[in-house]
C-alpha cells in the first residue's frame, strides 16, 4: 500500500507567531489535528515500524544558547 509522508519541520521566530490572531492558530492547530486522525504507523506491529505520526511542538531556545521546553501533543 502507498502512504503520502509528510516531514514538515519549521521555526517560526516566536514574536511573530505571538502577533498572530488566537483563531489563526488555533485553525492551524486544529488542521494539524484532522490530519494527524487519517495518519497511520507504517508497518505497525512489526519489528520494521516506523513512527509516522508524530505531531509535536515546543519552544526552542537554541539561538540563546539554552535547552528547549519540552515537546508537547498537538
Amino acid at each position: 500500500m502507498a502512504y503520502i509522508r509528510f516531514q514538515i519541520d519549521g521555526a517560526v521566530y516566536k514574536p511573530n507567531y505571538d502577533v498572530l490572531p488566537d483563531a489563526t492558530k488555533q485553525a492551524i492547530r486544529d488542521k494539524l489535528r484532522q490530519l494527524k486522525v487519517l495518519c497511520s504507523k507504517i508497518n505497525e506491529g512489526t519489528p520494521n515500524e516506523e513512527d509516522t505520526v508524530r505531531f509535536k511542538w515546543h519552544i526552542c531556545r537554541h539561538d540563546e544558547f539554552s535547552h528547549c521546553e519540552p515537546e508537547s501533543d498537538i
